[in-house]
């Protein structure tokens, strides 16, 4: 029989964590229930196979949670019997974390819980804005609909995902090979120039190019130490800005005014909150609830903060055209469309084109992104190239031009 490390919580509520000796982890969740305790975790004890050598090796990604999202939609919406539904999922499960959440859940469902309690136990894969859409749809008997909106939400996240991260491939590619060249140039090639040109002739007058990089590259080799330990300083005062009060909202309220890069991150924000916002929405979840979910999923501290201000006016009475006008990030035409909303009744219908504006606006962002950024870094390596092409050659001919004299 084999021994599981678990962790379970007690009727205090607290977190436990212990080993025990069970046949299988249905027999181990059974066993603490009669000590009037709750399985949230387990692992084979021993030979690396606990439960922190699973996090550390494996995780759920956004993949996994598509993947038992679209299941679970399935099985609610041909009837199947949820503890069921979920055994089977939990038997299609290869990854051993996500086997184990799917487990949890189903035992949090035998016991009594509701599926969106069963699924808060887990936030690390289920965040807030997920667990919300399934309460909503538990709330009006839609839970598969609600599920299938969220298997588009989460399709639209990492499509999105993907998207800037090619985007951000290439400058990045450029800029490594950039920092790789003068690394290579500061501490090995220009030192030995510099030394040869020496020994040639102490008195020789070297091109203008030459003496700058010279110089520029003498001066960081000599105090290299120095200028890594107030980088390094530099960026401890950078972390206790940033977690300080108001740091991130200060960090993102700069991003926000960086030319193309800001740009990128609002249009990605807004878009953000168009496909969340509206997936809440259409689950049934009232306008403030909604606002505060979004401000915590939205990704940019700064413009949370102006969606707080929304989430006052809502309760003040404000229509949401008005309160998100007072966000001041939303161009007129969005007011206009949820105005238009508010008054035809067509809610729905409108936070849809909202949606379908903003992906167009931060396909657009990013596409313009990868306009400037792909060629500057490009034109940068090159530039690079060119200098060192001058300054280190450039003295080789006129050696070889008095040579020849």
């Amino acid at each position: 029989m084999p021994e599981f490390s678990y962790v379970a919580v007690g009727p205090d509520g607290q977190r436990r964590h212990g080993t025990a000796m069970a046949a299988d982890e249905d027999a181990l969740a059974k066993q603490l229930r009669q000590r009037q305790e709750y399985l949230v975790e387990a692992g084979q004890a021993g030979g690396g196979g606990g439960i922190a050598s699973m996090r550390v090796l494996d995780r759920v990604t956004r993949r996994d949670v598509i993947f038992f999202t679209s299941q679970l939609a399935a099985v609610i919406g041909a009837g199947v019997n949820l503890v069921e539904g979920l055994r089977d999922i939990e038997a299609q499960s290869v990854k051993p974390p996500l086997k184990a959440i799917v487990a949890d859940v189903r035992r949090g469902v035998e016991r009594g819980l509701s599926l969106s309690s069963a699924l808060e136990r887990h936030p690390k894969a289920f965040g807030d804005l997920y667990v919300s859409i399934v309460r909503a749809g538990e709330a009006t008997g839609r839970v598969d609909k609600a599920l299938d909106d969220l298997v588009q939400q989460l399709e639209w996240q990492e499509t999105t995902r993907t998207r800037v991260r090619e985007a951000a491939a290439y400058p990045l590619l450029i800029i490594g090979l950039l920092a790789v060249l003068l690394t290579v140039l500061v501490g090995f090639t220009i030192p030995r120039f510099a030394r040869v040109y020496a020994s040639v002739n102490a008195n020789l007058q070297l091109p203008l190019a030459t003496r700058v990089v010279q110089a520029a590259g003498t001066f960081i080799a000599a105090n290299g130490l120095v200028i890594l330990a107030a980088l390094a300083v530099l960026y401890v005062l950078y972390r206790l800005r940033v977690q300080a009060p108001g740091g991130l909202e200060w960090r993102d309220r700069w991003l926000l005014r960086l030319p193309v890069v800001g740009d990128v991150s609002r249009k990605l924000a807004l878009s953000r909150f168009a496909h969340f916002f509206g997936s809440l929405h259409a689950s049934g979840v009232e306008v403030a609830p909604s606002l505060a979910v979004v401000e915590r999923v939205i990704g940019n501290a700064y413009l949370a903060e102006r969606f707080r201000a929304a989430v006052s006016r809502v309760l003040a009475g404000d229509p949401l055209s008005r309160a998100l006008g007072a966000v001041g990030e939303f161009s007129p035409l969005v007011i206009q469309m949820v105005a238009l909303g508010e008054k035809t009744g067509q809610m729905s219908t409108s936070l849809q084109q909202v949606r379908q504006y903003y992906d167009r606006e931060a396909d657009r962002a990013v596409g313009r992104a990868i306009g400037v950024f792909g060629p500057a870094a490009l034109l940068a390596l090159a530039g690079v190239f060119v200098l060192i092409a001058v300054a280190f050659y450039l003295p080789i001919f006129n050696l070889a031009r008095a040579v020849g004299r």
